[in-house]
Parts: structure tokens; sequence; C-alpha cells
């Protein structure tokens, strides 16, 4: 008997993908990667505009210390609402930057802290790390999160003295971009975050 013999395998060609549509291709990832970025990266999603010029919706939550009375959202004057959690890197590196322009528009601004979706020990921790002195309720069950359409963390909310969403940052904000935004919400020329 025989031993079997090899059978060569047919020369396959491999398809030559031309240069433009390699180029088109390289296009289409990276404007998926810069949308997929604006949805925490400090822009708007589409979920900004819809809620920007509504009436912001009321809240009345635990004090996540739990050392105060409940965390509401105040009214007649301008707020800043910033969703934050223990387990997001971007809210922790931001709430210093919130907790500075807080205490330099105490009296003309309010600011108030929205823990999501958290441990509440873990928050604590991470308010006393950071420094943080606002007030910041307790959403463990992302009830208000949901009533703000949040999208991703951090998200921060600006309301003006009418009670009115006037601007939604998604993402890090910069002390810098702060500064202006506070400045938009309070007709002033700068509150001097950065």
């Amino acid at each position: 008997m025989a031993a079997p013999t090899a059978v060569p395998l047919p020369r396959v060609r491999r398809a030559r993908v031309p240069r433009r549509a390699l180029a088109a291709a390289a296009a289409v990832a990276t404007l998926a990667v810069a949308v997929g970025a604006g949805l925490t990266g400090g822009g708007q999603d589409a979920a900004a505009p819809a809620l920007v010029g509504s009436v912001a919706p009321p809240f009345s939550l635990e004090d996540v210390r739990s050392t105060g009375p409940a965390v509401e959202l105040p009214a007649g004057r301008p707020v800043v609402v910033n969703f934050f959690a223990s387990w997001c890197v971007p809210c922790r590196e931001e709430l210093p930057a919130l907790e500075q322009a807080s205490r330099q528009a105490a009296g003309s601004v309010a600011f108030v802290g929205v823990d999501v979706n958290d441990s509440r020990s873990k928050a604590v921790e991470l308010l006393a790390a950071t420094g943080v002195t606002f007030p910041a309720g307790y959403d463990p069950d992302r009830a208000v999160a949901t009533d703000y359409r949040l999208r991703g963390m951090p998200t921060t909310v600006f309301v003006d003295a009418r009670g009115r969403v006037a601007d939604v940052a998604h993402g890090r904000l910069s002390a810098a971009d702060l500064d202006r935004r506070l400045a938009r919400l309070t007709g002033r020329s700068g509150v001097g975050t950065s």
C-alpha cells in the first residue's frame, strides 16, 4: 500500500482593499469614537437639548451623609446640580473644582450633589476625600437621575433662578469650562473658579 501523498493547497489570492476604502473605514471609526466620547466627555448629547429650557424636575432626597435635612432643588436662585458616584473616576476628578466654585459663588449660586446608584458609605468617603461640603442627596434607585434624563457620569445641570434648565454638561468639567458656564448662568463676566 502506498503512503498517502500530501495534496498541495491551492494558492489563494488575497483581496486587495483599495486605500480609499480603508481611509473611509478609518474615518467612520474615528467619527464613531468621537460621537461616543461626546456622550461622556463634556459635550451635550441628544437628551440635553430636550431638557434645556424645561422646568427642572423638583426632588427631595435623603442627605447622603445622613446628617442633615432632606436635600432639595433650591428655588429662587441659580443652582448647579452635579450627578456623581464613587465608582466614577471623572466625578472624583471634577468634584474639587465644583467645591471651589461653590465656595466662591456662595450666596449667589446654590450647589447640590446627587449621588447616583452608589454605595452610601463609599459616596461619603468620596465627598470627604475631595473636600466637598455642599449638600448631596442619595439617589440609589436612579429616580432623580431618570427625571433628569441622565445618560452618563458625571453630568452637571445648570438651573436658572426661574427654575428652568439653562445648560447641561455631560462628562468631566474643567475649572475653566465650569467658570464659563457659571458666568452664562448668572449673567456675570466670570465667577473666578479658574
